[in-house]
């Protein structure tokens, strides 16, 4: 580009030193070739200074999206501060129900129940809005759209921001709960087993706990930046769910080792793919930090710094 203006101001340059020599002056011909110099030099300085601005275009990029991070770290830290005088006492409201023959929606139902008075009770204690969230039990063989485009059908188990809903397929649980579902990244590696009533509830307390995120203020805009945080986050949530169930006396033997075999089950190696989640042994761990802490203030670990 600037080889082509440069020629072309030279063009006009020897275009007026033939006009020059056609009649002009000398003093004429030397105030033209000085006018011609420079708006030359001007030219060379304009074209400089934005070959360097396309030059600092990448950094400043880089740094925008550094304040980006810093600024949503700092808004999740504070807010999850709040919740360090915040753990509930354990009693009867929070305990998890064994499925037991009751219909696949009946527990489901029975679950999420249980997560949300942990919640309601947790943001309650923080001066924090209580939690409020949709949930939608895919019947089998009877997908349904979601709010945010995508269809939930067999194999739902997600939340969605735009329409504030959790979605899980009693297919799907029904799957968790008998140990058959071998399609699952971490599984299929031999990292974990999803299996039993107790792994159900952890789907549930994980998508119940972006709803949470959601209802903060970091999990949409966090997102865009980087998935797997979140995603361990909330498996240290539903882990802090997991503890006041224990504190309760309501876990039954196993009921820990189906949560971690879940957790690791739903885990992928899939590092180099934006949408990767953690590994197996990651997730397991985040579940464990909410797990051993009972505290939702510890799971500001997991955040993007």
């Amino acid at each position: 580009m600037r080889a082509v203006v440069v020629r072309a101001l030279l063009v006009a340059l020897l275009a007026l030193c033939a006009a020059a020599a056609a009649g002009c002056g000398e003093a004429d011909v030397r105030e033209l070739r000085a006018q011609a110099e420079r708006e030359l030099e001007e030219a060379r300085g304009e074209f400089e200074q934005i070959e360097q601005q396309a030059r600092d275009l990448p950094e400043r990029a880089r740094e925008r999206t550094r304040e980006l991070r810093e600024r949503l770290a700092r808004r999740v830290r504070e807010t999850l501060e709040r919740l360090d005088r915040a753990i509930p006492a354990a009693g009867p409201a929070t305990r998890p129900p064994a499925r037991g023959d009751r219909p696949m929606a009946a527990f489901l139902t029975e679950v999420i129940e249980s997560v949300d008075r942990y919640w309601t009770t947790t943001l309650r204690a923080s001066d924090l809005p209580e939690p409020r969230v949709s949930y939608v039990w895919v019947e089998p063989g009877r997908p349904v759209r979601s709010g945010c485009g995508n269809v939930a059908d067999d194999n739902a188990a997600f939340y969605c921001p735009r329409d504030d809903t959790i979605y899980i397929a009693e297919a799907f649980a029904a799957d968790i709960l008998r140990g058959v579902r071998r399609d699952l990244p971490g599984a299929a590696a031999g990292q974990g087993r999803a299996v039993g009533d107790f792994g159900v509830a952890y789907i549930v307390a994980h998508e119940y706990a972006h709803n949470v995120q959601q209802e903060l203020g970091f999990f949409t805009a966090g997102r865009r930046l980087a998935v797997k945080p979140f995603e361990l986050q909330a498996d240290c949530f539903a882990g802090a769910w997991g503890n006041s169930v224990y504190r309760a006396g309501r876990l039954n033997p196993g009921d820990v080792e189906e949560a971690l075999g879940t957790a690791a089950a739903v885990g992928d190696f899939d590092n180099l793919n934006p949408q990767h989640h953690g590994t197996p042994a990651e997730r397991r761990s985040a579940w464990l930090t909410g797990y051993r802490s009972g505290d939702a203030s510890a799971c500001q670990a997991f955040l993007p710094t």
